[in-house]
């Protein structure tokens, strides 16, 4: 919902605008992020409860963050516009006792961003900018003594050491993401963007919440990092 409100907004900023040297006076498509997050923290919190993960291994992975949005040329080499990504990755297996684990961590941001278009040489275009990003990181908790079943289900609601736990704790987050872009059009209507960036990411590792209640204590995640995406875009 939120990346079709993204592109809603880009077609209906680029109607009517009549600005030339830029190869697309509006543009809009879909993106694929990669975030690279920094997982040491909750690694070494894993390995402290059992040193062998109990079989899961480690997060490794970056975040992989699918979205869409666009931008319109407002004045000049300026532009404005919206994104919006949403990517989760996750850690599972089962120890010597065979009680399966799983740990997955999503997120989800979306905002606007302004941007100034340059054209540097031949028909590559710069673009510097800077987004504003607004959304939520959680962390979802499985652990089971096997399928994950309404009969496992009924058995932990009925025992004081349930074998079956499923918590997702959330929290909200802000990010600020200066980017550099460079665009080529392979087309009067297609291209394409490779962008790099750092997400500057605040919350409050304090402000984590479960079943719409506050955690107690703290969960840190090194969110701060860099951030590449690219593009397919249509403009015109």
């Amino acid at each position: 919902m939120i990346r079709i409100k993204i592109l809603v907004f880009t077609l209906l900023l680029t109607i009517g605008t009549n600005v030339y040297g830029q190869a697309y006076r509006g543009y809009g498509g879909y993106m694929l992020g990669l975030w690279s997050i920094d997982w040491s923290k909750l690694n070494n919190q894993i390995t402290e409860l059992n040193s062998s993960n109990f079989g899961m291994g480690n997060l490794e992975k970056q975040l992989m963050m699918n979205g869409g949005g666009g931008g319109a040329n407002v004045y000049n080499n300026l532009f404005i516009g919206g994104m919006g990504f949403s990517g989760s990755t996750h850690i599972n297996g089962a120890d010597e006792n065979s009680i399966n684990r799983d740990i997955t961590i999503s997120s989800s941001i979306a905002g606007p961003f302004v941007e100034a278009n340059y054209n540097p040489y031949g028909n590559i275009e710069l673009n510097l900018g800077v987004a504003l990003l607004f959304g939520s990181a959680s962390i979802r908790v499985l652990k089971d003594s096997g399928t994950n079943s309404w009969t496992n289900i009924w058995s932990s609601f009925n025992d004081a050491n349930p074998a079956y736990l499923n918590t997702t704790a959330s929290t909200n987050i802000t990010v600020i993401n200066p980017f550099m872009t460079l665009r080529y059009p392979l087309m009067p209507w297609f291209g394409f963007d490779l962008s790099l960036g750092y997400n500057l990411t605040l919350y409050d590792s304090n402000g984590w919440e479960a079943n719409n209640a506050p955690l107690a204590g703290k969960q840190e995640l090194e969110l701060s990092k860099p951030f590449f995406r690219i593009a397919l875009i249509l403009g015109g």
